[in-house]
């Protein structure tokens, strides 16, 4: 027996399927097929940086653009829900229906299948942002540091160069970067973040023959956790 829709009669097609006695079309007219868990979602972005919240991450974005593309790619795709027999589903972009500023509307693009037919449909989202402050941009205007790489024994200017090079290879390390301050025998380097100054430290330790060394200096508390200090020694032998 032939399945039929039951609420426009439709017969079963390749093109318009009928699953669970309901055919793509109706699911699409009905706002059945796919929806979202909520339709308004609300995030912290630092009004100083640009950097998006998102639970206790804090994402490296530029500006209200970058964190709504990443907002959508990223976090979006985990909140649809669907009817049986949807498969394959992805977004495949997104419009935007205001100006991105602190309260934005986009429609997302999802695309699947119903059974063996292609589908395409616009969810319409609302994003709130809160104007806050990163603890990175915190931690700068206190002049407070996360870690400090303690290089020694080797020419200032040499070094110099070395750090140009490759603070243009990963940009993401200038980000964390505060400042440089050079000493009797060598330069100590600044960061806002362990993981900076870690990577920084391995890269100079390839690229010099110099050894690595680790302290933590515990400096307090912060939101009931621990803050600890890094310290990163770099020397000849």
């Amino acid at each position: 027996m032939a399945r039929f829709c039951v609420y426009c009669g439709s017969n079963d097609t390749p093109e318009n399927p009928v699953i669970d006695s309901v055919c793509l079309k109706c699911r699409i007219k009905r706002g059945e097929l796919v929806r979202l868990e909520q339709n308004t979602y609300y995030f912290d972005i630092c009004k100083v940086c640009g950097s998006l919240k998102i639970g206790y991450k804090w994402i490296d974005t530029n500006d209200f653009e970058s964190a709504i593309d990443y907002i959508v790619r990223n976090f979006i795709f985990d909140k649809i829900k669907s009817v049986n027999g949807v498969k394959e589903l992805r977004i495949d972009g997104y419009n935007y229906i205001t100006t991105p500023s602190w309260h934005t509307d986009i429609y997302i693009i999802v695309s699947g299948k119903y059974g063996t037919a292609d589908f395409r449909v616009p969810l319409r989202i609302t994003i709130y942002f809160r104007p806050t402050k990163c603890p990175r941009c915190i931690m700068y205007d206190s002049r407070e540091y996360e870690a400090l790489i303690q290089i020694r024994g080797i020419y200032v200017d040499k070094l110099k160069k070395i750090l140009e090079e490759e603070f243009a290879k990963e940009p993401r390390l200038g980000r964390d970067y505060i400042e440089a301050i050079e000493t009797k025998n060598g330069i100590d380097i600044y960061f806002y973040s362990h993981g900076a100054a870690r990577k920084l430290a391995r890269r100079l330790s390839h690229r010099l023959g110099m050894s690595i060394k680790e302290n933590y200096e515990i400096t307090g508390t912060r939101s009931g956790k621990q803050r600890t200090r890094l310290h990163i020694s770099l020397r000849r032998g």
